[in-house]
């Protein structure tokens, strides 16, 4: 549980080798490469015409890639779609096949540009059948009108008025022109939008049109030499064949499947040949040589040393320690167990390169409070065994593996305090309960009251290890005195705050459980209060003046008395580890209420057995969804806000080696 130790490598070989150089890096999957210095009599050689060619080809592998799924997912339930497909494949590929993909570039491109040609052909039919499909709609206003469009056309000594409007408007307009001379009206369709044809000589056509104007007359847009039906018909024709062109072309891309493969190679080949030529751009070179630097893990120095002189002799490598100003990229080490916590730690920012790795305490932590929330045997299964699946399932390393193999270790910590609160889906099975349960139950005031002060009591542990990892992150930092007043002094406080409130509290907030207490033990902490006050007065003294010690000026003072301001802050944290004891209790009550629809339901025979077990089924089903869902959020706000506070930096620069973030590959190296 370490960040890994990083050392600057420069190297400095000859142009004509650079690739040979940069795939035997990629090949040891260990170097991150850097902007290179401005050396003397060095200049940057500028690539772009490379690079733009280079993403030009990414870009049409991965639209083709794109296409080819989109095509796929609407094929899925059609009886051509080839049952061997899978979408999600990780491809591997040994390292030399990966490096030569360009030498059967030719081929996969003949099926890229093919790609493109379905491609576009579908864009030309989805917008010809949009449109075909507005003109049905269009005519659909005409459909019961016998005659051709054609037919309402002017004359040298007429004017015609063919169109739409209202079917009340289209009476009155009838009215209106009824006593107009040389004007003839009709409604050949009527309906709530009614078909109008006005014929009136050339002199009228003025009078007409303002007539029609006042009563919402829309023009026909068509003058097609045929009837709306024959036109519909026409068009709904037209649809059938672009359809079965579209079918067709969709057989086509399921045929041709396999072509997948070969584009997502093709992609992933120019991803790493555009993000080759973009770190070249950062070498300082002369007419022959380039020099590069990047960072290397201390441990793979030796290795990536003797892949570089392998691959070319006229190479000249130096490795040495980052100085003070450079910012080295982090490269976090843990074991399967803890490496999961880092998938939180990396939502929140990965760690700064100079100080501790904080994922040990966060799966601590978070396990503990996750497993105090959902605190129940049968969840805690469920959640094992739904992690570890869905993690063995996802092939790649990532987020999401580590989000699911997260979940099913807290499905254990819910494991083992379900057995401390005997709770299996709510029901208590085991003959003895080492915690009391939080549901109320007659006594349950007190329970609640016990298991509140327990969450809180959570809180002030977490909080504490916060400061004395501060301490820790400090020491590294070779701030001694820092260490000691910033983050010890909190330490000791917590600590004296115990010794000396732990009697009176438990006597206020819970008499019964203190008078059940061992008599050694209160006398112990009776003896205890004094030094315990002694040691919150001196740590908070310690902790002011630690503030005070790197302010300036009158700084000085806000910061030693803003310290004591500050335990407001302290005391609202602590507060916050409050919503574990409510979730807790909300899971509890919830699994309870369905337990009893359920039993209550069993006493009315057969149907009441199938209702009872449908209401537990579906219940406890919701519950675990909402628990999960909820202890993850919450749990992981505690991280964030009230524990990595306290010491985290984060802002840590992800050690990212040449070549690997490809997206479909795994290549064999």
């Amino acid at each position: 549980m370490a960040i890994v130790k990083m050392l600057k490598i420069r190297l400095m070989g000859l142009n004509s080798q650079k690739q040979k150089i940069l795939n035997a890096l990629y090949k040891t999957s260990n170097v991150e490469l850097s902007e290179t210095k401005e050396y003397s009599d060095t200049f940057r050689v500028l690539t772009e015409s490379d690079i733009a060619d280079a993403v030009s080809k990414c870009e049409r592998a991965e639209k083709a890639v794109a296409f080819y799924a989109d095509v796929l997912r609407q094929c899925k339930k059609r009886d051509f779609y080839p049952e061997d497909f899978s979408e999600n494949e990780v491809i591997p590929v040994a390292l030399d096949d990966f490096l030569s993909v360009r030498n059967g570039e030719n081929a996969t491109f003949m099926k890229i540009e093919k790609s493109e040609k379905y491609a576009a052909r579908l864009t030309e039919i989805k917008s010809e059948k949009a449109t075909l499909n507005s003109l049905i709609n269009g005519l659909k206003l005409y459909e019961n009108l016998p005659d051709k469009f054609s037919d309402f056309a002017p004359t040298r000594t007429s004017q015609v008025f063919f169109g739409t409007m209202g079917g009340d408007d289209a009476v009155k307009l009838l009215s209106d022109l009824k006593e107009e001379d040389l004007v003839s009206a009709e409604i050949p369709v009527k309906g709530q939008t009614s078909v109008v044809c006005v014929v009136c000589a050339e002199e009228k056509t003025e009078t007409v049109f303002l007539k029609l104007n006042e009563r919402g007359f829309t023009k026909c847009p068509y003058s097609f030499d045929a009837t709306a039906k024959e036109k519909i018909s026409e068009s709904k024709s037209a649809i059938a064949r672009l359809e079965k062109e579209t079918e067709d072309i969709y057989k086509a891309v399921c045929k041709d499947a396999k072509a997948v493969k070969d584009f997502k190679l093709l992609s992933d080949y120019y991803y790493f040949e555009t993000e080759k030529l973009r770190d070249a751009e950062k070498f300082s070179c002369t007419a022959k040589t380039f020099i590069l630097e990047g960072y290397v893990p201390s441990e793979k120095a030796e290795e990536v040393k003797s892949a570089v002189h392998m691959a070319s002799d006229a190479v000249f490598v130096e490795f040495s320690e980052p100085n003070k100003e450079d910012v080295v990229p982090t490269l976090v080490k843990n074991d399967k167990f803890v490496k999961q916590a880092e998938f939180v730690t990396d939502l929140y920012s990965s760690p700064d390169y100079r100080e501790l790795d904080p994922n040990g305490a966060v799966t601590f932590f978070f396990l503990l409070l996750m497993g105090a929330i959902m605190a129940d045997i049968g969840y805690g299964i469920l959640m094992a065994a739904m992690g570890f699946v869905l993690a063995k399932r996802i092939k790649t390393e990532g987020g999401a593996k580590k989000l699911w193999y997260l979940i099913a270790f807290g499905g254990i910590a819910t494991v083992i305090f379900g057995v401390l609160f005997n709770s299996l889906f709510g029901f208590a099975v085991l003959p003895f309960s080492v915690l009391p349960s939080p549901v109320p139950d007659g006594n349950g005031i007190d329970n609640l009251m016990i298991i509140l002060v327990g969450c809180l009591a959570l809180g002030v542990l977490q909080i504490a290890v916060g400061y004395f990892l501060k301490a820790v992150n400090l020491f590294m930092q070779g701030d001694v005195l820092g260490g000691i007043l910033e983050g010890l002094s909190w330490v000791t406080f917590f600590a004296g705050f115990v010794f000396a409130c732990f009697n009176f509290l438990l006597g206020y907030l819970m008499p019964g459980v203190l008078e059940n207490l061992d008599d050694g033990v209160k006398a112990f902490f009776d003896r205890a209060a004094t030094p315990g006050l002694i040691m919150v007065v001196v740590s908070l003294l310690c902790a002011a003046v630690g503030a005070a010690v790197k302010a300036k000026g009158f700084s000085k003072v806000s910061k030693f008395l803003g310290t004591f301001y500050g335990l407001i802050s302290i005391m609202s944290d602590i507060l916050s580890y409050a919503r574990v004891f409510g979730l807790m209790l909300s899971g509890m009550i919830i699994a309870q209420t369905f337990n009893d629809m359920a039993v209550g339901m069993f006493s009315s025979g057969i149907v009441g057995y199938v209702f009872g077990g449908f209401i537990f089924l579906v219940g406890h089903i919701f519950n675990l969804a909402m628990g999960v869902l909820g202890a993850y959020i919450h749990v992981s706000r505690l991280q964030y806000i009230e524990f990595f506070s306290k010491f985290y930096t984060g802002e840590g620069n992800k050690f990212r080696p040449l070549g690997s973030e490809l997206k479909y590959v795994a290549v064999n190296k």
